[in-house]
């Protein structure tokens, strides 16, 4: 996409270079996934990636300020959950700075953390790529791999589902968009069977 070193050069000097390096490779694994799923524009899946934590590192402040400008719907339990402002404060970023107007692209970024129904196929790419990228390790992640590369909506159901259990391990609140991805993809699935 559009000159992917201005926002390779941005996302050095404004991420750790963890955080930096975990873009990168989740930049690839959504090249892996737009390939072996016949994704028409892999140059986008590659963008998406790469810029999908483009805010991860900003203070609190700037997160909940762009958070804030964002058109994007954004319900009460992501405002009181700072682990997700990144993903919207990123799209809206992207919108405001740095002009990306491709709605697939911005709603890859917005979503990558707590998906939606109605999800592309851009952002089930994104969404599946942060959680298989390389340098991830949590439990149960080369099972997490398998079904991603089984289909998307595999690694869909099998990703909610482990982000839902987690959520409620932490008594955290969860957004109604991460429900109604997981009823949506859990529907398919099981029309899918039968």
């Amino acid at each position: 996409m559009e000159q992917l070193e201005k926002y390779d050069e941005y996302l050095k000097e404004h991420l750790s270079q963890k955080r930096y390096t975990h873009s990168k490779n989740v930049s690839d694994a959504s090249v892996i996934l737009a390939k072996k799923f016949g994704y028409p524009d892999v140059e986008k899946a590659r963008f998406a990636g790469l810029v999908h934590d483009i805010c991860k590192e900003e203070p609190e402040d700037v997160q909940y300020t762009l958070m804030m400008q964002s058109a994007m719907d954004v319900c009460a339990e992501e405002r009181s959950a700072f682990k997700v402002w990144h993903g919207i404060a990123g799209a809206e970023l992207l919108r405001t700075k740095f002009g990306v107007t491709d709605m697939d692209v911005l709603s890859a970024v917005r979503y990558h953390t707590i998906a939606r129904a109605g999800m592309s196929d851009l952002e089930k790419i994104v969404y599946l790529a942060d959680m298989i990228s390389v340098e991830r390790d949590y439990p149960d992640v080369e099972t997490m791999r398998k079904k991603a590369l089984e289909s998307l909506d595999e690694g869909m159901g099998y990703a909610l589902k482990y982000s839902l259990m987690k959520l409620v391990r932490r008594d955290a609140l969860i957004p109604h968009h991460t429900v109604e991805a997981y009823n949506e993809i859990l529907n398919k699935l099981h029309r899918q069977e039968g």
